[in-house]
């Protein structure tokens, strides 16, 4: 509308200016003018002038138009209450990823049948405390004890025919230890008996016959003794292999009976650990095969927490990292303790330790939220993170005015982030506000007039 009211304008001011040239023109040339016809003379000149003018509007219209779309600045108006705004100031940025974790005790241990049988006896009930090698639950197996006797019979017959061998070995070694020491004796005796007679041969009172019979018995009998003692000594050393052999075998044979003896036993199943009885699957009657599982027990003396981390961070984790868990509004320290390699769902899993103080009252399977420090701390310029950083990439931010009531946009740079904050790298000043709300209305104006702020 201002557009045609200043071309209509212009076009009058036109026609008395062209008025004007004709009144002014010389008395001959009116006249000729006149006299003449004006389609001719006249309208030609008229025309372009006209032609001119209105070009003239047109240029003027279209430069006010693109003046008024993108020379003046867009300022759009919204109320305090439609936006958050924080502030830039110095402080100490920490990197760190919020992560559920679970609460899991360090050491479970599962209660499984060794052997199968029917449930007899449940001697303790689910969420108990247990002792180590405290009885659970007794299974009965009718067949198997049979069968276990029959082996433990058939062992002990084994062993005495063991130890029988073994006796009669020692038997036989001490025979041949007597009958060499009689040989010895014999050897003895007869080697007196001759000195005696030689020692009387020269008075006449011994026959040489009856020394040389002597000579001859010791003779005979030193031939034994060496016989014998080379009789021993091969006895001994077969002996000494066989009685290896045998003892190792009535040790295997114990071992077995052992073995037997506690297959009956794994019929009554115990606690192997101390700690809570979590899980206990055990019905009277019930019928339960070989390595089927019964029951679980937590060490309820110490717990950790398992969380699912982003596979973004699998390189940046590692064990020693510190983490920090809220706890009834307070905050307990953890360290990461293992680190799983296994990516799934695009996540990997870690263990993380408490350290001291312990969170009071931990239950198996308590969710805990738990912030994982993944770079170190540093200080400068922070300012809370929002939802402003999604929306613009973190490439300008509204700036408030001292007053607060008007925001001006400004390019900035931001550097590393956490869920709670941001770090300034340039573009904005310590004692700076900005809002930190979302940018989704807001993103194709230049300034915010914030109406009810202060």
């Amino acid at each position: 509308m201002t557009g045609l009211r200043q071309a209509a304008a212009a076009e009058k001011r036109v026609v008395r200016e062209g008025a004007a040239i004709e009144d002014s023109a010389p008395a001959e040339e009116q006249a000729s003018i006149y006299r003449m016809d004006r389609r001719i003379a006249v309208t030609p000149r008229r025309a372009r002038r006209l032609a001119a003018a209105a070009f003239a509007v047109l240029l003027l219209a279209g430069a006010a138009a693109i003046y008024v779309r993108f020379g003046l600045t867009r300022t759009v108006v919204v109320n305090a209450d439609q936006v958050v705004v924080a502030s830039v100031a110095p402080d100490l940025f920490s990197e760190y990823v919020p992560s559920t974790a679970n609460v899991m005790p360090r050491v479970t241990a599962y209660v499984d049948a060794v052997e199968g049988g029917q449930v007899a006896e449940r001697l303790v009930e689910e969420g108990a405390t247990v002792s180590k090698g405290q009885p659970l639950v007794r299974l009965k197996n009718t067949s198997l004890q049979l069968e276990v006797l029959g082996r433990q019979a058939q062992l002990m017959e084994q062993l005495d025919r063991l130890n029988s061998t073994l006796l009669s070995f020692e038997q036989a070694r001490l025979g041949h230890q007597r009958e060499l020491n009689d040989a010895q004796a014999e050897v003895e005796q007869t080697a007196q008996r001759l000195r005696r007679r030689e020692a009387l041969r020269p008075s006449g009172a011994v026959s040489q016959a009856e020394i040389d019979e002597l000579a001859i018995d010791l003779n005979r009998y030193r031939k034994l003794q060496a016989t014998m003692s080379t009789a021993l000594e091969v006895d001994e050393r077969f002996q000494t292999q066989e009685v290896k052999q045998l003892r190792a075998a009535i040790h295997t044979t114990q071992d077995n009976l052992t073995l037997a003896g506690e297959t009956l036993q794994s019929l009554t199943l115990r606690a192997p650990i101390s700690g809570q009885l979590t899980a206990l699957d055990a019905e009277l009657g019930a019928a339960k095969s070989p390595g089927q599982r019964i029951g679980q027990i937590d060490d309820d003396r110490s717990y950790k927490a398992e969380a699912a981390i982003d596979e973004f961070y699998l390189g940046r984790v590692a064990v020693g990292q510190h983490a920090v868990a809220e706890v009834g509004g307070h905050d307990y320290p953890l360290a990461v303790a293992k680190v799983y390699p296994q990516v799934r769902e695009r996540q990997f899993k870690v263990d993380l330790y408490f350290g001291e103080p312990t969170p009071p009252a931990l239950r198996r399977g308590q969710t805990l939220e738990i912030r994982l420090t993944i770079g170190a701390a540093r200080r400068g310029l922070v300012t809370a993170n929002g939802p402003f950083y999604e929306d613009t990439g973190g490439s300008w931010v509204f700036v408030l005015s001292p007053s607060g009531d008007k925001a001006q946009r400004r390019e900035v740079r931001f550097g590393r982030r956490n869920p709670a904050q941001i770090e300034v790298l340039s573009g904005l000043r310590s004692g700076e506000r900005i809002i930190t709300s979302s940018y989704q209305s807001l993103k194709s104006f230049d300034r915010v007039t914030i109406r009810g702020g202060s």
